[in-house]
């Protein structure tokens, strides 16, 4: 999980992180009660989450991992090589998911996010916003 520095928000609106998380990545909105398990991580604030994405399109996957996390992926592959990846985590696990936590404090701008798996570029993108 990656999130902003404490006390460090951005000065972009959901609405904008939505637009570009959409547009960029092709990420689909899912139900906050999918992160269920955020409840029990002390960094994250649940209360304060304001919407959830995940991306699962293998060629936007293909090319948002660098050469390192797809390597780090291949050898899950490869050591869980008879396995069908069905839960989330599997499946982050595997390169094949990614799912983003945004939270406001206001209800209109990003204060913090969180990215569930190994993802150095998006969170660049979502550090840089």
């Amino acid at each position: 999980m990656n999130k902003l520095p404490p006390n460090q928000s951005t000065n972009s609106s959901l609405q904008e992180v939505e637009k570009f998380l959409i547009q960029t990545y092709s990420a689909k909105k899912i139900p906050v009660s999918n992160l269920e398990e955020l409840r029990c991580d002390p960094q994250v604030k649940f209360d304060r989450i304001a919407v959830c994405f995940e991306m699962d399109h293998p060629e936007v996957l293909k090319g948002l991992f660098n050469e390192d996390e797809k390597k780090m992926h291949e050898d899950y592959r490869n050591h869980h090589r008879n396995a069908t990846f069905t839960t989330p985590w599997q499946k982050i696990n595997a390169g094949q998911l990614l799912r983003v936590v945004l939270e406001s404090e206001d209800g209109v701008s990003l204060s913090n996010f969180t990215v569930q798996g190994l993802c150095m570029r998006l969170v660049h993108d979502l550090s840089a916003l």
